[in-house]
């Protein structure tokens, strides 16, 4: 008995933990060290391996998790709950196989349960499983089984098995979420950006984390009314807000705005949108701001939400440069940069993080070996992981042909934005950079995974940015035919110019 009350003591902590917003470090770690005592005492309970894997699945120890979440259903712990913890420990190490193992066997126990209720209900008995957590854990399932195939090329799947999930329950957060992330892959913006901006603003449960909230001190959303003193702030990361940043024009014709931005970006979008009624460097918190007291401010609508009041399919996208450099960043390198006798091009081999992707998106720069040895072009690192600087010495070093590379140029967005004005092309593969040359207007050549986001699209141009193009992999991790055409084209291009 003193057993079964110490680990339900220690589920309900678990479960307050797992919902509060305010839950710290230091509270999950001393859950995870009594835990720990139990199980000393009582190495092979179901219940005590579940909840130590659990916590190791929601702190990114995926390994671990895996293996206690194993040992709990071989130790009796029957229920879906083990299967789905271990589904998402697999995704976050993209083991999408044994994800979508562990999502199906999650499933096959909630159909076994939903018989057994069914079966209680036609004797008039009381269920034996709470209904509510059976609809929450088939949920779960179906929208884990979407979310595996977001950024995968297959937006019909997802939104296919997020449909199931909303057939179960039509308000479940994250089955919205993954049908707008698998519609707007597909080019339906419309209805994608409405369901992207429901799903990411939907009061209660757990938001995707993706979207960040600020309400400025508890004023109202903006629901599209023309008028109105707004501010717009960026949400997401870098090169998400550049992007999102386009429809900012749309925004100004119809309010006056005042943008929040990344601090990165504040000089840039100064410079930009001089119509802007304010430009403010963003914070990671909400309100209270210093300079909230100098406007009258009626609403606050986030970067991302704009999609849904001004594009509403491909032909709403403008694909017209809408980003300025600073002027004297121009000058100061193309004075360092000197006269210009072939090709300038500046590249970036490689992006993302475990997370996003980088396995998919990346590549190692000797893979590049042919194209950089084509003659008439001058190359220009536009790499920013830390190995770059050896990276390009080392692999100009093996081919004679010198790799430029100014960590601090890169570092420094209104550096990195003088320096690509002075560029005839960038050619990259996923990274903020495609958003940033574009946002400028600069020709840029996207090379582009299978498995990639849904602002790339599956097929065709990227919407944003009409001076960017995309060079796809027809299959996934295979580079190398791409790299093939991109050789081909930039030997024309520099023979060209060569002939002129």
């Amino acid at each position: 008995m003193e057993l079964a009350q110490a680990i339900g003591t220690l589920q309900q902590r678990h479960e307050a933990i797992g919902v509060s917003v305010a839950s710290t470090p230091q509270q999950m770690q001393a859950l995870e060290l009594d835990y720990h005592r139990l199980l000393s005492l009582h190495p092979e309970h179901p219940a005590l391996l579940f909840g130590l894997g659990t916590i190791y699945a929601q702190t990114d120890r995926s390994g671990a998790a895996i293996a206690l979440l194993r040992q709990s259903i071989d130790r009796g712990s029957h229920g879906p709950e083990p299967w789905l913890n271990m589904a998402g420990a697999y995704k976050n190490e993209h083991k999408d196989a044994s994800a979508a193992e562990c999502y199906a066997q999650a499933l096959q126990i909630c159909e076994r349960l939903q018989r057994r209720n069914d079966k209680a209900r036609r004797q008039g008995k009381a269920a034996p499983v709470d209904p509510a957590l059976l609809i929450a854990n088939r949920c779960n399932a179906l929208h884990g089984m979407a979310s595996l195939y977001v950024n995968a090329g297959q937006p019909a799947e997802v939104i296919a098995w997020a449909d199931k999930a909303l057939a179960v329950n039509p308000h479940d957060r994250f089955a919205l979420w993954n049908k707008a992330l698998g519609l707007l892959e597909s080019g339906r913006f419309a209805e994608g950006f409405r369901l992207y901006d429901e799903a990411g603003f939907m009061t209660g449960g757990v938001k995707p984390p993706e979207r960040k909230v600020k309400t400025y001190g508890g004023l109202p959303r903006w629901d599209g009314a023309p008028g109105k003193t707004v501010i717009c702030y960026g949400e997401q990361g870098v090169g998400d807000e550049i992007m999102f940043a386009s429809m900012l024009p749309d925004l100004m014709r119809d309010c006056r705005v005042i943008i929040d931005c990344d601090h990165r970006l504040e000089a840039m979008f100064r410079r930009s949108f001089p119509q802007a009624e304010a430009v403010y460097p963003t914070s990671a918190w909400d309100a209270p701001f210093d300079w909230l007291k100098d406007h009258r401010v009626d609403a606050w609508v986030p970067m991302g939400s704009l999609g849904r009041y001004y594009r509403p399919d491909l032909a709403a996208f403008p694909r017209t440069p809408y980003l300025s450099a600073d002027p004297a960043k121009i000058a100061k390198w193309r004075a360092i940069l000197g006269p210009r006798r072939n090709l300038r091009v500046g590249i970036s081999w490689a992006g993302g993080l475990k997370k996003t992707r980088f396995d998919q998106r990346s590549m190692e720069l000797k893979a590049w070996s042919a194209i950089l040895q084509l003659p008439g072009i001058d190359w220009y690192s536009l790499q920013y992981h830390p190995q770059a600087p050896d990276e390009t010495a080392q692999v100009g070093a093996a081919l004679g042909v010198p790799v430029h590379h100014w960590g601090d140029m890169i570092a420094d967005y209104e550096e990195t934005a003088g320096f690509l004005a002075n560029l005839d092309l960038v050619i990259t593969v996923n990274t903020s950079l495609v958003h940033l040359a574009g946002a400028l207007g600069v020709p840029t050549w996207c090379l582009t995974p299978v498995m990639c986001a849904w602002r790339y699209q599956c097929e065709g141009p990227m919407p944003w940015y009409g001076s960017v193009e995309m060079f796809r992999q027809a299959q996934a991790g295979e580079w190398g035919p791409v790299l093939e055409v991109v050789r081909a084209r930039l030997a024309a291009m520099a023979a060209q110019r060569e002939a002129a």
